[in-house]
């Protein structure tokens, strides 16, 4: 997204190594609290860019379990599963 700043901003690195991004920068990019950054750096220069986050569920056991009684594998099969991802 190339969106275009009206000013500059002067930012200040605080002791624990964090920027305040302006609030019209954070507008004009759509960024919210919270949101993931990418920080890389090119040509000498900092950039930000979004992350792609993809979220990751954990099961508990019991899930496990449920999963196993909906499924159609065999009892052999779902043996060799839970080997395979080491449960």
């Amino acid at each position: 997204m190339n969106v275009a700043i009206k000013r500059e901003a002067l930012v200040q690195l605080s002791p624990r190594g964090q920027v305040t991004l302006p609030i019209d920068v954070r507008r004009a990019l759509g960024v919210k609290t919270g949101d993931a950054l990418v920080v890389s750096i090119e040509d000498g220069r900092i950039v930000l860019s979004p992350a792609v986050v993809t979220p990751i569920e954990r099961f508990t056991d019991e899930r496990i379990v449920e999963f196993e009684q909906a499924s159609q594998m065999t009892a052999e099969e779902v043996r060799a599963a839970r080997n395979k991802w080491g449960l």
